[in-house]
């Protein structure tokens, strides 16, 4: 099992955001819900919409600094690649 668990000192959010954030996490396709038995993969959650995970990213103290203008590009290379993990994860689960 693997847990992403919210820490709001060391993400730098308020507390009462926690599960908001954990939530975006999940809508945004970068913590997909998933379930692995024998093998065989199974998505247990589909977003109706995906979130941006710049919207996710940007309620974190500790992604502050991908916000400068210098690390724009940074944004849209993890976009990406929680893009292509996600189409991925669809492929191993028979749902593309």
């Amino acid at each position: 099992m693997n847990v992403l668990s919210p820490c709001p000192p060391g993400w730098g959010m308020p507390e009462n955001e926690s599960l908001a954030v954990a939530n975006e996490a999940v809508t945004s396709c970068y913590w997909p819900l998933y379930e692995v038995e024998n093998g065989k993969y199974r998505l247990t959650y589909r977003p109706r919409e995906k979130t941006p995970v710049v919207e996710w990213l940007r309620k974190q103290g500790r992604f502050r600094h991908l916000f400068e203008p210098q690390n724009e590009h940074l944004l849209v290379e993890i976009q990406k690649q929680v893009d292509q993990e996600w189409e991925e994860l669809l492929e191993l689960c028979g749902e593309k």
